[in-house]
């Protein structure tokens, strides 16, 4: 979308406006910090971490011309990226150092000429002339392209070591972004500029576009701006000065292009008094929500168990969801036989409305029990959440599959909404993101927690049965101590250097979970 030169002007103005007011905010934040009834040391190392904050791009507000701008940068990136990983896959044993790793000087010998002399010679001819291929591309842009693929292939290589099958190697059909780095003062590749006067739009994002400029051969690229969705969540969130990198996802299903923008944090080493624990919860359809406390102890005591069942909204909404599929069979009957429907349609509007917010209603009162009972134990125990998140669990029972009744109640699960909530609302009580973590919950629902076998069965959906060693206790409970065991294993292992959040897909260093080591007996 085109802004006017008198609202550019405006825009430096509210640029230095906002900053000024962040780092009050900034200041005002670290002033409650201290206020607050902290356990860790102030001498306590600083542990860093990145988190991503996703902002939607307001496509409606931009015109038809700026909309094929951004899909032809991001269909470019992609086939580029492509092109690097084929030259990689090609050329392993020369590019591969003796560490493992991909060598960047040599993979830029066969990919890029140079128009200056550099440490060595000039580059005129190269193997693969990418920038013959793609002459609207620049070279900073050819960097961030070839440092997204040297990530996906070492990625990859180190999924294939760990591993006692063959992996596929990453071989992309969708759209790749390229992760665009934030440079020093003058040389941004990428601005974001608050505009907090504007009704459209409170934030844009300023990128440098060289699909003109480079192939008419200036040396000043064009800017292309981009309207973001900002609300009060990413006035929190979203702090400018930590912002590290940027990438530009297309989501094919919803037709959204979003911005996720990775923020670097810094937290102290947390070093209290009380013993660990990991708090598992395991989310349900019948049961919302089971948890259980691990603690170094080794046992699991009754009162540190929380089973949230509401009976009462459950049967209000199993009533509104029977009245839909009756309207839906009459909808079905009047539409063969060629009758009217819009007082059915209305009917139908009305009931799922209803539904909505019974549904909402129930599960934002379990979210606020759940919260009364981590509260309770965080008094007494360093805590960590782990809930597990069902990834992928709806495209395991498709659409002819056999259980249909099943497949309906999946779809209508809102486990990712549970998750956020409960996540949202720890983080004004003082919990860190580390400390709430969402991890993948396969196979733990079928597992023993006691002896880790898989010759297990449930009978009624309630009742777990271990057949290896004749264990016998709920089935919801089994999954959540699963759940709980399942972050101290990805914790107390070396290979991997952090844990990944499944939900916000941020990446938290293992320095943090130290604490955990006592926890360990619960993996024997």
């Amino acid at each position: 979308m085109f802004i006017p030169k008198k609202q550019f002007q405006e825009v430096k103005f509210m640029t230095y406006k906002a900053n000024n007011k962040q780092k009050q905010s900034v200041s005002e934040n670290k002033k409650d910090e201290k206020d607050r009834v902290v356990t860790s040391t102030h001498q306590a190392p600083l542990v860093t971490g990145y988190e991503v904050v996703p902002l939607r791009i307001k496509t409606e507000l931009m015109t038809a011309q700026e909309c094929d701008r951004l899909r032809l940068i991001n269909n470019r990136d992609s086939r580029i990226i492509k092109d690097y990983l084929r030259i990689i896959y090609h050329n392993e044993e020369k590019i591969l150092r003796k560490d493992g790793k991909v060598d960047k000087a040599f993979l830029d010998k066969l990919t890029l000429t140079t128009s200056r002399k550099t440490q060595h010679k000039l580059r005129t001819s190269v193997p693969h002339d990418l920038k013959k291929r793609y002459p609207r591309c620049s070279h900073d842009e050819f960097i961030e392209c070839r440092d997204k693929a040297i990530w996906t292939y070492e990625c990859w290589k180190t999924q294939q070591e760990l591993s006692e099958k063959e992996l596929n190697r990453p071989r992309f059909k969708k759209k790749v972004p390229r992760i665009q780095f934030k440079g020093s003062i003058g040389k941004d590749r990428f601005q974001v500029i608050p505009t907090p006067e504007n009704t459209e739009a409170k934030l844009w994002l300023e990128l440098r576009d060289s699909l003109n400029s480079k192939r008419s051969g200036r040396r000043y690229h064009k800017r292309l701006m981009l309207p973001l969705a900002y609300s009060p969540y990413h006035e929190k969130k979203l702090i400018l000065e930590k912002i590290k990198t940027l990438e530009l996802v297309y989501k094919s299903k919803e037709q959204q292009w979003w911005a996720h923008f990775t923020l670097q944090y810094a937290v102290p080493l947390y070093q209290s008094t009380h013993p660990p624990a990991v708090l598992g919860v395991d989310l349900g359809i019948k049961k919302t929500a089971v948890a259980v406390l691990l603690t170094p102890s080794g046992k699991v005591i009754m009162d540190e168990l929380c089973f949230i069942v509401n009976k009462e909204r459950q049967s209000r909404m199993w009533q509104l969801d029977n009245r839909i599929k009756s309207i839906q069979r009459l909808l079905d009957t009047q539409n063969n036989n060629g009758q009217p429907t819009k007082q059915l349609n209305a009917k139908l509007y009305q009931l799922r409305r209803r539904l909505r917010s019974v549904t909402k209603q129930e599960l934002g009162y379990a979210v606020n029990q759940l919260v009364d009972f981590i509260l309770q134990l965080k008094n007494s125990y360093n805590l960590f959440v782990s809930v597990g998140y069902p990834k992928n669990i709806r495209k395991s029972h498709p659409r002819g599959s056999g259980n249909k009744s099943l497949r309906r109640k999946l779809h209508k699960w809102c486990y990712r909404f549970f998750i956020t909530k409960l996540k949202h609302k720890l983080n004004r009580y003082g919990f860190e993101s580390h400390r709430v973590v969402a991890i993948g919950e396969s196979w733990t629902s079928k597992t023993c927690s006691k002896c880790n076998s898989k010759n297990t069965t449930r009978t009624g959906q309630g009742q777990f049965n271990c057949h290896n060693c004749n264990y016998e206790l709920d089935a919801d409970l089994n999954g959540a101590k699963n759940i709980g065991k399942r972050l101290i294993q990805y914790a107390l292992k070396t290979k991997f250097n952090s844990i990944w959040d499944l939900l916000t897909d941020d990446f938290h260093p293992l320095r943090l979970y130290k604490c955990l080591q006592p926890l360990g007996q619960w993996l024997k």
